[in-house]
Order: structure tokens, then C-alpha cells, then sequence
């Protein structure tokens, strides 16, 4: 008998992840509690373990993207029937990004090299083709021209597979695809190629998601910091006692949840056809790690105080630093920070993160001249950078909360009288 391997739902909000690697080879006997595979979701990889005994046989290869629920594999009673050539049929595609055989084809079936097809391309005269993600990082990598597969595809509806590309590649020289054009003053070695994968291939989809998904508009202010800085100062001076240093983005994420509480339409999502208001201010704030931005959450911001805000920033950058993050760590996000500042940024625009519809860049403080009571003084000035998604937020409420978060950095004791 033959039992799916399923991709699980490791998080509220994951609808769908990449196959990143398989632990065990087709044949392999595999116990129940072992890694099997590994899976990308949310920027971070997440091990799957088996949840019963078997013999594998894969049926989806690395690099595949999935939904929540798709098969990816089977686990048999006997190691001859997981080699079997004709192995398992997967279930029908879940999306219309996937292949969809028309009536009179073969349904779909999987293969080791993953059948699911979910990435789609256009030749220049608009004609959709559909190619498997392994075969079109082949086809990049190779500098082969996707319009040039049109017609080759050996897969379901004519997908085209690793296997034509590679079919391609092979074809003599005469009908090989033409050397691109090197830019003027390039050398013979060419450019360097590496295929866009890991967390760099999330980031740039869900970026190509977030602007393609929603009306995004930003909005600029300035904040004098005089108040927070001499409360920062005042922190600072008793941070044995508290256990932590607070920061200026700690500073920022108490009032950022304090002002969401208030406006419920900031902390809220366009889901479907539905807004849906969430019911606790879950901030997340941008860490730069090597390998691109990751965006841990700290929950309940607006339960917080400002010193438990502090330790738990510490101990989520910590873990993004350090590998240690969790999918919990990750996930329930409902509005973000990002500190351009920490870089020497004054202003940006920062780019939604799904489905959360709005996020707030801050930069550097620095000491500018304004006029105060007619006198030019100097004051610490920061720059505020608030994209939002103009479905569903105005520019007159994001005006109101830009004002109220002004209000709050520049005067911290007002948030004493709305804390609960």
C-alpha cells in the first residue's frame, strides 16, 4: 500500500513553499520520526519528518513549489513496489498556476523530477508556455531563451520538462540557441552565472507578489526625537536592571503598537473578498541577515511593555542571526518596521509584506536646525517612510497615523494615558 507524503501547514498564514532537498533516495527505508525532506516557507527552511514507516519513492524534485496539501512523495510497505516504474498518480493540480490536462489527455502524473508544474512563461508574441522551475533555472542558467522551447515540451499539455531543455542544449550547433551579446567592454569569460534559489528566489517572488497584489503608495514625514532620545537616555542608564539595552526601533515598535490598537483599519488585511481586522497588534521588524531581509514578529506588541518589547526584539534577532528562528517566529505578522537608519538611510520606500497592509520605514536620527518659538535650534530629526495598500487604506487615515505616531515619539508620556 502505498501512504502520500503530504506538505504540511507549519504556519497560519503559508499557503504554499519550496522542495528544497530530499534526506532519503527512492528505495530508501525510512522510520517514522526521520527528516525526509526540507522545505522553504516565509524565508526560513523547515525539516519534515516522516510520520510512519516506509519505503520511499519521490515523486516531486528540489526546487519545486507546492501547496499546502499537495503530494510530493509516497512511502510503501516493500522497497520493490517504491521502484516500481509506474508510481503513484499525484492528485489534481490545486491552482490555476499548475498544469491543468485537457479532457481528452492523460490526468497528470508525477515524476522524480516533479511534475507539478507551477511556473509559467511568455514567448514574445504573448503565447503562454508552461516549464518546470528545475527547467527553467536550466534553461537561465544556460542562457537559453525560453521562446525557443515552444513546441518541445514532452510533459502534460506540453509542459516542457529538465529533460527538453537538456534535449536542447545537446542539439547541434547549427540549431543551437544564438550566443547572446556581450555588453561592450566585457570579457571572453562572460558574466557570472548562479541560478536565483534559497531565501533570494522567496524574496524576490513575494516581492513580485506584494506589488502585483496590492495599490501601494508612499507617504514621508519627519519626527523630532528630542522626547524619545532623553527616554532612551533614561532606559539606557538602568539597563542592568532591566536585563536588556533598548533600542530606537524598541522605542518605535511600543508606539507603532500602541496607535495600531486605536486604528484597527492599519492592522487589518485584504483577504479574498473579505477585510479582516486582526484583533492583536503583531509587529514584525526587518532583520538584514547575509542571505537577504528576514522578518520575525513580535507578538502582541500592543500587550507589551517597552522593556519586554526590547527582550524579545533581542531574542528574535538573536535566533535570525543564529539560525534559531521558529515558523511561529515568522508567522501572524501584522504590520512591519524596517530601520534604514540602522545603515545610514534617511528615507525609503519599503515594500508591503502580504497580506499585511502597511509597514513603516525609519531612518537615521540626526541633528538638523528648526525653528522652535522663532529661534533656529538644533534638534534630532528622523524621516518616517509608511507604504500602504490604498484598497483598503486612505491617505487621509494614513495621514491620521502618522500623526498619532509623531505625537507619540515626540511626546512618549502621551502614550501613558491610553495604556491599559
Amino acid at each position: 500500500m502505498a501512504y502520500p507524503i503530504t506538505i504540511p501547514k507549519l504556519g497560519l498564514t503559508m499557503t504554499d513553499c519550496t522542495l528544497v532537498e530530499w534526506m532519503k533516495q527512492d528505495g530508501d527505508r525510512v522510520a517514522a520520526g526521520e527528516i525526509l525532506f526540507a522545505v522553504e516557507t516565509d524565508k526560513m527552511v523547515n525539516e519534515i519528518e516522516a510520520e510512519r514507516d516506509g519505503y520511499l519513492r519521490r515523486t516531486a524534485g528540489p526546487d519545486t513549489v507546492h501547496l499546502v496539501g499537495d503530494t510530493v512523495g509516497y512511502l510503501h510497505d516493500s522497497c520493490e513496489a517504491a521502484l516500481q516504474d509506474d508510481p503513484p498518480r499525484a492528485p489534481a493540480a490545486a491552482s490555476s498556476s499548475r498544469v491543468e490536462p485537457a479532457p481528452s489527455e492523460e490526468p497528470e502524473r508525477a515524476t522524480p523530477e516533479g511534475m507539478v508544474l507551477s511556473m509559467q512563461a511568455r514567448t514574445g508574441d504573448g503565447t503562454r508556455l508552461f516549464i518546470s522551475p528545475v527547467a527553467r533555472t536550466i534553461a537561465s542558467t544556460h542562457g537559453l531563451d525560453i521562446a525557443e522551447l515552444e513546441g518541445l515540451g514532452s510533459g502534460p499539455g506540453g509542459a516542457i520538462l529538465k529533460r527538453d531543455v537538456e534535449r536542447r542544449l545537446q542539439a547541434p550547433k547549427s540549431v543551437a540557441a544564438p550566443a547572446a551579446t556581450p555588453p561592450a567592454g566585457a570579457t571572453d569569460a562572460g558574466p557570472k552565472r548562479r541560478p536565483l534559489a534559497g531565501m533570494r528566489r522567496t524574496i524576490a517572488r513575494r516581492m513580485m507578489e506584494s506589488l502585483q497584489g496590492s495599490a501601494q503608495m508612499t507617504a514621508f514625514g519627519r519626527v523630532d526625537m528630542s522626547g524619545s532620545v532623553r527616554l532612551r537616555q533614561a532606559l539606557v542608564e538602568r539597563e542592568a536592571e532591566f536585563g536588556v539595552r533598548v533600542t530606537y526601533t524598541d522605542i518605535v515598535v511600543k508606539a507603532v503598537a500602541t496607535v495600531l490598537s486605536q486604528m484597527p483599519l492599519i492592522n487589518a488585511s485584504i483577504v479574498g473578498d473579505e477585510i479582516l481586522e486582526w484583533p492583536d497588534a503583531n509587529v514584525g521588524i526587518a532583520v538584514a541577515l547575509e542571505e537577504g531581509l528576514i522578518v520575525p514578529v513580535v507578538q502582541k506588541a500592543d500587550k507589551k511593555t517597552l522593556v519586554e518589547i526590547a527582550r524579545e526584539r533581542k531574542r528574535l534577532v538573536d535566533a535570525a542571526r543564529n539560525g534559531g528562528l521558529t515558523q511561529s517566529d515568522l508567522s501572524g505578522g501584522t504590520f512591519s518596521v524596517s530601520n534604514f537608519g540602522s545603515y545610514g538611510g534617511d528615507f525609503e520606500t519599503p515594500i508591503l509584506n502580504p497580506p499585511q497592509s502597511a509597514i513603516l520605514g525609519i531612518g537615521q536620527i540626526v541633528d538638523e536646525p528648526v525653528v522652535r518659538d522663532g529661534a533656529i535650534v538644533i534638534r534630532p530629526q528622523m524621516m518616517l517612510s509608511m507604504t500602504f495598500d490604498h484598497r483598503l487604506i486612505d491617505g487621509a487615515e494614513a495621514g491620521r497615523f502618522r500623526a498619532r505616531l509623531k505625537a507619540y515619539l515626540e511626546e512618549p508620556a502621551l502614550q501613558m494615558a491610553v495604556l491599559r
